[in-house]
């Protein structure tokens, strides 16, 4: 299992353009195969800071998820008016439900 987590920061005038994106590509993304969780977040101390969270069944399906036509049209319209980013890539061996 993939885990890929991190952030992306935005300028406030590119906010709601920003957010009809993500909303775009949190639903065509979720219909992916292979995809376990997916979902952005913004940071609520920090405007314009979106934290992103994606789990994928491998390696290989997160990289075809890579080439779908929908996530290199949201490359292609918003990495340019990013302003700060960060994200990290984990390798997960199994996955259990919390219980408290």
């Amino acid at each position: 299992m993939l885990v890929i987590s991190g952030m992306l920061e935005f300028k406030p005038e590119d906010r709601d353009f920003v957010l009809a994106g993500l909303v775009d590509i949190t639903e065509r993304s979720r219909k992916d195969p292979g995809c376990i969780d997916y979902w952005w977040a913004e940071e609520v101390d920090v405007p314009n800071r979106f934290r992103f969270f994606e789990v994928w069944e491998s390696r290989e399906v997160f990289e075809s998820h890579r080439d779908m036509p929908h996530e290199h049209d949201f490359m292609d319209r918003y990495v340019s008016r990013i302003t700060g980013a960060d994200a990290h890539i984990y390798e997960v061996t199994d996955r259990q439900p919390a219980t408290g």
